[in-house]
């Protein structure tokens, strides 16, 4: 996806000191300690953190790896998908027993659960209080740790540079606004980029925005993205036959509306009544971005008049139309084989300013992938996409409705843009092998 560009010089060394603001930090950490139990009864019952904060304050665990052993972080879904190539190579060179994987949100400990065989030890990233880390790391004992994307905690990189425990950076993503961070805190965040041992990037521009910030960085590379080592979404012949006729959908094209959000879900119903009276039998598949959602959902779907069953009632064998014109997916890592049901992908949070969210699961299914005009948070891989003629950008619910009109209508074009996207894919792989060569280098 990147080019390849020359950047990294030697890998780095974690052995700094840590500025003034971090003991700053570190102390209000400590003296905030007595208040602890206070904060967190009262958010245990918050829906995102009941049932983790026992595993991420240390209260509970699990069995601790075997050792040497390698620690991968990945904070939600996206970050979990990222990582699957990584994870799954390792067990595959250094085995189950070697690996712990965190990460901070259910829907996360979801998609690793069911997409990663052989996982063996599996729990909730702790909280970065000076005594939460210091239990966690005297519990798994890692001997190399890995975060995907971009996870800077203070307390835990200062805990695992002075046992001098290897820290990656993989899959890395500089935000275009790291330059702006408030003067207080740029030392800060420059002593963390520093005590990485290596740092992989996705894209040229990340690398350019990582030396702005911190010119003496010297062990950054570009590397691409590891969700293009993805395996094949799809199963069997078998195996997807079985699982369409699970869901039941009317025979026809189907679009897929993937990692939608709020104010994207009435654009959507309304274009695909629309889109009803030009095309005969079409079906959609309607995936939230956040499944909490499915009831205020449901009532979209009911005023719009769709005809819908639900994805963990048609697991139970429970359908509610047995040739439904919609399917809402309100379960957690199914995504991903869903969009090779379908002709085109729509994916959201790119109507809406929600930054969108990864066209790589769509292409990988080899169909069209079209998104909004919010793709802040992925550029990169919009611009390759587009590039290789294998995705649109749609502004507005109009141009959301003639796109599809357009693709549907014109077996040619649509053809043509599903060979892209596969093509554009494929591509695409080989960062996973990059990250591998350094995880061998710097294991004892």
């Amino acid at each position: 996806m990147a080019e390849s560009t020359s950047v990294r010089l030697t890998q780095g060394t974690n052995l700094r000191k840590p500025p003034f603001i971090f003991h700053i930090f570190k102390i209000s950490l400590v003296l905030a300690r007595p208040w602890f139990p206070l904060v967190t009864r009262r958010f245990a019952k918050s829906p995102r953190l009941e049932g983790t904060l026992g595993p991420r304050l240390m209260r509970e665990s699990i069995p601790p790896p075997k050792k040497p052993a390698i620690w991968l972080h990945a904070v939600s879904v996206g970050e979990i998908e990222a990582a699957l190539p990584i994870a799954g190579k390792i067990i595959e060179r250094y085995g189950s027993d070697n690996l712990l994987l965190t990460t901070t949100t259910k829907e996360g400990y979801k998609v690793a659960q069911k997409k990663l065989d052989g996982l063996r030890h599996l729990t909730y990233y702790p909280f970065d209080i000076p005594f939460v880390i210091e239990k966690f790391i005297m519990h798994y004992q890692p001997a190399l740790y890995i975060c995907m994307e971009t996870e800077l905690w203070p307390i835990l990189t200062h805990a695992l540079t002075k046992r001098g425990i290897p820290v990656i950076l993989a899959n890395g993503r500089i935000s275009d606004r790291l330059n702006n961070t408030p003067w207080i805190l740029r030392s800060l965040y420059r002593w963390m980029f520093l005590s990485f041992n290596w740092i992989g990037l996705q894209t040229n521009e990340d690398f350019k925005r990582l030396k702005s910030f911190a010119p003496d960085i010297n062990h950054a590379e570009v590397i691409g993205n590891t969700k293009f080592d993805l395996p094949d979404p799809a199963g069997t012949t078998d195996e997807m036959s079985a699982l369409k006729n699970e869901i039941g959908l009317q025979d026809g094209p189907v679009i897929v509306f993937g990692s939608t959000h709020p104010g994207e879900e009435e654009i959507i119903c309304e274009v695909f009544n629309k889109l009803k009276k030009d095309i005969n039998n079409i079906s959609m598949i309607l995936a939230p971005r956040h499944i909490d959602r499915s009831d205020e959902i449901t009532e979209i779907l009911n005023s719009s008049k769709i005809r819908f069953n639900v994805r963990t009632q048609t697991q139970k064998g429970n359908r509610d139309h047995k040739h439904a014109e919609c399917l809402l997916l309100d379960t957690v890592g199914e995504l991903t084989r869903m969009y090779s049901f379908g002709e085109i992908a729509f994916v959201g949070g790119s109507l809406i300013k929600r930054g969108g969210h990864n066209l790589l699961e769509p292409a990988a299914a080899g169909i069209p992938v079209l998104h909004g005009p919010h793709m802040d948070n992925f550029r990169a891989i919009t611009t390759f996409l587009h590039n290789a003629n294998a995705a649109i950008e749609t502004a507005d619910r109009e141009s959301l409705l003639n796109t599809i009109l357009e693709l549907l209508n014109d077996s040619d074009k649509l053809s043509k843009m599903k060979q892209n996207a596969l093509e554009a894919y494929m591509k695409g792989k080989g960062a996973t092998d990059i990250i591998m060569a350094e995880i061998e280098e710097l294991m004892p």
